[in-house]
């Protein structure tokens, strides 16, 4: 004790180095336990796998929230190595989660089975806000899959859903093997401004939903609620050519690309009415991608820009 009073500092110092030696050492006993015990599971042709989750809860940061929306994570569980080799029977599996008490989390079923020869199964854990989250605030949320039999094994993930672009977000769903990928779009802005001023109304003023409703054609172009602008390789991603925001596109920012003497849009910005929700079906060139974002993917392949009016 007398050593101890008489070299204080060095006493904290080494207490400290002890206690972080100590928890670093207890991290790192699971995370080289997990895969161990994984090594063992595969080595009796045993698979329980997701492209999302992990035997050491892999992390993610969504960044593209609005904070006001629910947000859906979609997750997937398959049984396979690879294309040839998979867990011969079933595989059940039980789902949960954590969430923080700003939210309100649903699962779309608490468990699932991966069949033999279907290989995949999936499951969606929606994230519901129970207040309106600010630019900059986020949530955190965890989702488990414990497999039961034939053996037990624990995948994870923690998801931050950080608030970014207010009143607006987007996403992609796409999976291996899809033909398409679909681009989700929602406006959550409740009112419209003028850009161009008519009547008794001048640039920037706001118009109410049911104003604009009430509007005339002519009048109703002169207003917008937000201007969004998708820009894309067509050598990767082809766009479906019937869907009505390409058919109501804006004069500025189209562009095409000529691939094989053929043109293809490559680029254009349309309106987005107040309140609404856009899906945009694109044709992939290689159907064995993944371009799902921003969950498996940190940059989009559809880059999305929008011109939001203030509030």
């Amino acid at each position: 004790m007398k050593f101890v009073r008489k070299h204080k500092k060095a006493s904290i110092i080494v207490l400290v180095i002890l206690i972080f030696t100590f928890s670093f050492s207890v991290a790192f006993g699971k995370y080289f336990f997990n895969i161990i015990n994984n090594y063992i599971l595969e080595s009796r042709n045993f698979y329980f796998n997701s492209s999302q989750l992990t035997i050491n809860n892999k992390k993610y940061q969504i960044n593209n929230w609005d904070g006001i929306s629910s947000y859906p994570i979609t997750v997937d569980l398959d049984n396979q190595k690879n294309l040839d080799v998979y867990t011969i029977g079933d595989i059940t599996y039980d789902i949960s989660y954590d969430c923080e008490d700003t939210v309100t989390c649903t699962l779309s079923k608490t468990s699932g089975t991966i069949r033999e020869q279907s290989h995949t199964d999936s499951y969606i854990l929606t994230v519901v806000p129970k207040q309106t989250f600010k630019e900059g605030e986020s949530v955190r949320v965890k989702t488990i899959a414990r497999s039961k039999t034939p053996y037990e094994k624990e995948l994870s993930a923690t998801y931050t859903l950080k608030v970014t672009q207010s009143n607006f977000s987007y996403s992609i769903d796409d999976e291996e093997g899809s033909l398409v990928a679909l681009l989700h779009l929602n406006n959550s802005l409740t009112f419209y401004t003028v850009q161009t001023a008519f009547g008794s109304k001048q640039v920037g003023d706001k118009v109410s939903v049911e104003e604009y409703e009430a509007l005339s054609d002519t009048n109703k172009a002169n207003c917008y609620s937000a201007i969004v602008t998708l820009e894309f390789d067509p050598n990767v991603v082809l766009l479906d050519s019937t869907n009505p925001t390409i058919l109501n596109r804006l004069p500025s920012n189209y562009q095409t690309t000529t691939i094989n003497g053929n043109q293809y849009v490559s680029k254009y910005s349309f309106k987005m009415n107040a309140i609404s929700s856009n899906l945009i079906t694109f044709y992939k060139n290689d159907k064995t991608a993944d371009y799902t974002y921003p969950i498996k993917n940190d940059t989009p392949i559809v880059n999305v820009s929008v011109q939001l009016p203030e509030e």
